[in-house]
């Protein structure tokens, strides 16, 4: 069983991580075992059935019987539970966090250098002057990171990842804790994003206090 990572974290939140090896089949199968999910829906991309079926198969790995469901913001949540939920997808990883009370986002990226070429898009003037140019590359995905994971949590629909959140210094290691804040007209808040930079793979996560 391909879960590269389970462990309860900051909070009490609980983070899994998976990898799909399987064949479409294959976690149909495994799907099934559950019970909940007895009509799937269609993709014409096989890759994109695989990585619906994965995360329901990691989630239900939880111990979560739950159907996800979606928002009218496209935040997924768990079916009549109070749980709260955050879902991640990368080429063929998949990465979920929840907490039972307390609102979640996580994000997880392949690390490239194709971040250059939209970094102006999320990075704004005060970050630009205290990135290091050694691991520029890595403390960019950390910055989308963590305004990913804001993003997700407030669910407030138009945000704009330069002026309304901003990313505090850090310095880059394979495992770090930097702030995010948000500013958008009343809403004003800071809390603390948790990263990992594992086999090339980063993972960045928020809990709301």
């Amino acid at each position: 069983m391909p879960l590269i990572k389970h462990e309860v974290v900051e909070s009490g939140a609980e983070i899994a991580l998976w990898k799909i090896t399987e064949t479409v089949d294959e976690l149909v199968i495994l799907l099934q075992k559950g019970g909940i999910y007895a009509d799937l829906p269609f993709f014409r991309n096989q890759n994109r059935l695989a990585e619906w079926l994965a995360t329901r198969v990691l989630i239900s790995h939880l111990g979560v019987q739950q159907r996800v469901v979606y928002d009218e913001m496209g935040k997924p949540h768990l079916e009549g539970a109070g749980k709260f939920l955050s879902i991640s997808h990368s080429g063929d990883m998949i990465v979920v966090i929840m907490h039972a009370s307390l609102r979640v986002g996580i994000d997880i990226e392949k690390v490239g250098d194709r971040i250059f070429k939209v970094q102006h898009k999320f990075v704004n003037d005060s970050e630009n002057q205290w990135i290091n140019e050694q691991t520029r590359m890595e403390q960019l995905y950390v910055i989308w990171g963590a305004k990913e994971c804001a993003f997700k949590i407030f669910g407030l629909g138009a945000i704009d990842f330069r002026d309304h959140l901003t990313v505090a210094p850090f310095s880059f290691g394979n495992k770090g804790i930097t702030e995010v804040r948000f500013k958008k007209g009343e809403n004003d808040c800071i809390f603390r994003v948790f990263f990992q930079y594992l086999d090339q793979v980063m993972i960045t996560y928020a809990i709301a206090s």
